[in-house]
C-alpha cells in the first residue's frame, strides 16, 4: 500500500512545478518523514524533514549568498555591485542591529518591500530564478526574493535560524503561488510579506495555504485539511472578479506573485 504522504508529495511536486516553477518534482520529495503534528503555520500540518538535498534552489541561493558575503570586502561604490556589499544593505545592518525585534522586523518589512516587483524571466532569463538578498539589492525581483532578503538580512542581525522560516504557498484569494517569511516572536508567528505593508501574526492570515517552508537546516512539507463549507464559500467568493482582477489573471501564469 502506498502511503498516503506519498501521494501528497506528487501533488505538491505537480502544483508547483507546473504553476510557479518555485520547484521540480525532486524538491518535494522527503528522504525521511516524521508523523504529521499538530496544525501549525496557516491552520496546516507539518512533515518534517533534515534533508535539504531534495530542495536545490534553496540550497544554491544560500552557498552563492555566504560566497558573495565572504567576497564582500568593502562597501559598493556606484553603478557597482559584484564583490561587494550594497550600500543599502549595509546600513540596514547598522540601523537595525541594536533595535528591538520586532521594530527590526517592521523597518525590515518596510525596506525591502519598497523595492519594485520585477519578474525573474525579465532579470535572468529564467521563469524562477531565487536571488540571493545581493542579487535583490541590484536587480529587485519577485516574491520568493523579498521573503529570502527578509530571512536572511534577519539572520545577518542574529535572530536564530529555527525561529524563521521561508514558506512557499498558494493565495486561495487570488488563485497565485506566492512566498513569504515568517518570524516565531516570543512564541507567536510573525508574517513578512511583500503584499502586505505591515507585519502580521499568521493567526490572522486564512487565505494562504501553504506548500512547504523551510530554514537553514530543515524543511517541513505542510498538509491542510478540507475547509469547512462556510469557508469554502468565503473563498470562492474572494476568488469573484474585483478592481484589478484582470491584472490578477494576468498574472497567473507567472510563477510567483
Amino acid at each position: 500500500m502506498v502511503s498516503p504522504f506519498r501521494y501528497l508529495l506528487v501533488i505538491a511536486a505537480i502544483v508547483l512545478g507546473a504553476n510557479c516553477e518555485v520547484a521540480d518534482a525532486e524538491q518535494v520529495i522527503v528522504a525521511s518523514v516524521a508523523a504529521a503534528g499538530p496544525p501549525r503555520l496557516f491552520e496546516s500540518r507539518e512533515i518534517h524533514s533534515t534533508n535539504l538535498a531534495q530542495l536545490k534552489q534553496w540550497r544554491d541561493v544560500l552557498a552563492r549568498w555566504q560566497q558573495q558575503r565572504a567576497n564582500a570586502l568593502a562597501v559598493c561604490a556606484d553603478d557597482v555591485w559584484a564583490d561587494c556589499e550594497p550600500e543599502e544593505w549595509a546600513d540596514l545592518v547598522r540601523e537595525l542591529r541594536d533595535l528591538p525585534l520586532r521594530e527590526q522586523l517592521e523597518r525590515i518589512n518596510a525596506a525591502f518591500n519598497r523595492h519594485p516587483y520585477v519578474p525573474s524571466f525579465k532579470n535572468w532569463g529564467e521563469v524562477s530564478h531565487w536571488e540571493t538578498p545581493f542579487e535583490f539589492l541590484h536587480k529587485n525581483g519577485q516574491c520568493q526574493d523579498y521573503a529570502i532578503a527578509k530571512f536572511l538580512m534577519l539572520r545577518a542581525l542574529g535572530v536564530p535560524n529555527e525561529n524563521l522560516r521561508l514558506v512557499v504557498l498558494r493565495d486561495t484569494a487570488l488563485g497565485l503561488e506566492h512566498a513569504v517569511a515568517v518570524v516565531s516572536v516570543d512564541g507567536e508567528a510573525l508574517m513578512l510579506d511583500n503584499r502586505i505593508p505591515r507585519v502580521v501574526p499568521v493567526s490572522q492570515v486564512h487565505h494562504y495555504r501553504p506548500y512547504y517552508s523551510t530554514n537553514e537546516t530543515d524543511w517541513w512539507l505542510h498538509t491542510v485539511d478540507p475547509p469547512p463549507r462556510a469557508e469554502r464559500h468565503r473563498a470562492l467568493k474572494a476568488a469573484q472578479p474585483f478592481p484589478g482582477f484582470g491584472l490578477a489573471n494576468r498574472e497567473r501564469n507567472s510563477p510567483l506573485g
